[in-house]
Order: C-alpha cells, then sequence, then structure tokens
C-alpha cells in the first residue's frame, strides 16, 4: 500500500517534532516544513529553530522544506498586533495568523506537495458530527489549544491529523527522552505570543514605536462618574481589567474599564462593576453553518490560558449580528479578545468581541 503523505508544521519544539515520530510509527510518509516568522532569515534565531527541525528530519530520514515569511508575518500579524493595540484593543495574534500565514499556507503547500493530510503538534483533536468537522479539546487538560483553533475553515480541518491529541504532555517528553532526544525533552517551552519571545508586549511595542511613550505619557484617567482621578503612561500600555502602573491620587481600588484611543483616556471603575452579561459580535464563524438557524445553548470561553472553566450561554444571530448571553456574567470582556463556542469539549466556532456594555454601570465619556 502507498503511505498517505501528510505535511507537517514544525518549530524545531519538542511537540511538533515527537509528532513526526509518532506520525512515521503510524505508517504516514511525514513531509516537514517550517515557516520562518521571527526573523530575517540569515539571523541566528531563524537558523536555530530552522536547523533544530532540519535536524530531526535528516535524524528520522524524512523529507524537510523551509519557506521564508518573515515579511508577511510581519505585515500581517505583527503590524496588526500593534495597531490594535494602538487602537485601545488586546488582539490575539494566533488567531489572525491562522487565516493570514501558518494555517493558509500549511494548506497550499500541502496540495502543492501532494500531502493529503495537514499536521501540527497541537495538543487537540477532531471530530465529524453532522458532516461538518470540528477542533476537540485535547486529552491533557493543562496543553489544551483549542480555544486558538477556532477559525480554522473546512478545508482545513477535514485534512488534519492531530498526533498528540490524545497525549498528555509529560510522556511526549519523557518518549522523547527515551529516543536519546534528551536536549528537546528538556529545553524550555516557549509560552504566550510567539513574537514576543517571552517579553512584554509594552516593550516590543516600544522597540516598534520609540516615540510612542513620549507621545502619549501623562494622559487622563477618569472614573466611571466622570471625575479626573490620576495619569497614565499612555493607553497602549493597559489592557481592561488592569490595575497594576495606574497612577491615581488615592488607592481608590479602581481598574480599567475603557480604554479610549481617541482622547488617551482610561475610564476605571471598581472591580466588581466590570461584568457583562451580553455582548453583540458581528465578526464570527461556525464550524456548521446551519448552528445559526436558532438558538443555541453552549459554553462559552473568553480567555485562551485561562485556569477559569468556561461559562454556559447562549447564541442567537438576529440580523446579521450574534447575540450571546452569559448565564452568569464575565469579568472583564476585551476588544479585540476571542470568544471560543463548546459544546461538550467540542469547539463549535468562535467570534471576536467589537464592543459590549457593563451590566450596572455606564461609562461617563465624550
Amino acid at each position: 500500500m502507498t503511505k498517505k503523505r501528510v505535511l507537517l508544521g514544525m518549530s524545531g519544539g519538542v511537540d511538533s517534532s515527537m509528532s513526526a515520530w509518532y506520525l512515521l510509527q503510524q505508517g504516514y510518509e511525514v513531509v516537514g516544513i517550517t515557516f520562518n516568522t521571527l526573523a530575517p532569515l540569515s539571523s541566528p534565531e531563524s537558523l536555530y529553530f530552522i536547523s533544530e527541525a532540519k535536524n530531526l528530519a535528516h535524524k528520522l530520514n524524512f523529507e524537510h522544506h523551509t519557506i521564508d515569511v518573515y515579511d508577511a508575518f510581519k505585515s500581517d500579524v505583527i503590524d496588526y498586533f500593534v495597531d490594535e493595540y494602538l487602537k485601545g484593543r488586546t488582539p490575539n495574534p494566533c488567531i489572525r495568523c491562522n487565516e493570514t500565514i501558518k494555517w493558509k499556507l500549511l494548506l497550499e503547500e500541502s496540495e502543492r506537495l501532494g500531502c493529503e493530510y495537514i499536521a501540527t503538534g497541537h495538543y487537540v483533536s477532531t471530530i465529524e458530527k453532522d458532516g461538518f468537522f470540528h477542533i476537540q479539546k485535547g486529552k491533557d487538560p493543562s496543553k489544551d489549544q483549542s480555544y486558538f483553533l477556532w477559525n480554522l475553515s473546512q478545508a482545513i480541518l477535514k485534512k488534519c491529523v492531530f498526533p498528540l491529541g490524545s497525549m498528555i504532555k509529560k510522556e511526549v517528553k519523557e518518549k522523547a527522552d527515551s529516543l536519546g532526544f534528551k536536549s528537546m525533552a528538556n529545553k524550555k517551552e516557549s509560552m504566550g505570543v510567539c513574537f514576543l519571545q517571552g517579553n512584554d508586549y509594552r516593550n516590543f511595542i516600544n522597540e516598534l514605536k520609540p516615540d510612542l511613550q513620549k507621545h502619549l505619557s501623562n494622559g487622563e484617567i477618569r472614573n466611571s462618574k466622570g471625575e479626573n482621578i490620576g495619569t497614565h503612561e499612555g493607553f497602549p500600555y493597559y489592557t481592561i481589567g488592569q490595575k497594576r502602573g495606574l497612577n491615581l491620587t488615592n488607592n481608590q481600588g479602581e481598574y480599567v474599564a475603557c480604554i479610549d484611543a481617541k482622547n488617551n483616556r482610561l475610564i476605571t471603575a471598581p472591580k466588581k462593576e466590570l461584568l457583562s452579561s451580553q455582548v453583540l459580535i458581528s465578526d464570527f464563524m461556525f464550524c456548521n453553518p446551519s448552528h445559526t438557524n436558532e438558538k443555541q445553548e453552549v459554553d462559552l470561553r473568553i480567555r485562551g490560558l485561562d485556569a477559569v472553566p468556561p461559562t454556559p450561554g447562549t447564541l442567537e444571530l438576529i440580523k446579521g449580528k450574534l447575540h450571546i448571553t452569559f448565564n452568569q456574567a464575565v469579568w472583564a470582556l476585551t476588544p479585540g479578545q476571542s470568544i471560543v463556542f463548546y459544546k461538550d469539549d467540542v469547539v463549535m466556532g468562535g467570534g471576536i468581541v467589537d464592543d459590549f456594555e457593563y451590566d450596572n454601570i455606564e461609562l461617563m465619556n465624550d
């Protein structure tokens, strides 16, 4: 029998590398591919992680390709990331990358290289329901990445293979160690936004926009009554729900409730007031489009790396906009973040918060 070819996205880390080993054990013909996104191709950072992936492919004797997409990643993801903060929003760059870079290219390259399947090292799996494919949470709850994959198209999902979906991260690392890949198993795990490489996003923005803080410092802070209560260092350096870094006239227990980018102003409120029971969004997607035909009861997650369980709620499409009602009010909704819809640990779809209101306060602004 001819082996089924699978295109594996490789970063040089233990998850994608061990995915290659498991796929080979399952009888696939693996074709590795690494996208250079983090720095110009000649830089030490790029050369290092590309060489890690290439060396693993050589050891396991399978084909490997490299594509330089740094310029496109810079314009489509990094610039978007910075621009969203400059609009007073809190972006999710992984969602943007899915549709403009990573998964878009994985699909295109799988077709070019004659691969029937696409694989990555995500700790998720796929499931087919009523003729439509969905992402399903992985076995390891501490590594579940389903929140970040809600906007994958059916064309992509029907080709996906996730060899680590039924595994625990500890098992994967132990297996890597037993196979002689000790340095890979012990490699420090990257967390958060890939291009920040562990740095604070504020420092990252300052590096790209060195004059920004000079122009935006000493911005006004108002409370929910419209009273001037202090100054801030520049609105892009704050997110809704933040308390640290506010220069208030006294410790009033205030949290950022609204970011007024136009006026370089923060509006604050007590923590208990940052609760919302409803949100209306226009940018959304369902794996099965028929789920918009009637009111749906779902579980709703508003943050990806959050230990708080999803909140039950309902979805209803009215005049082209999705009305989301939470059974229990959620704290610190943020424009730009994703809300992901689940049923029984299966991703039904998701959307991006545009605007919302708080339940018990109306913020004073001009």
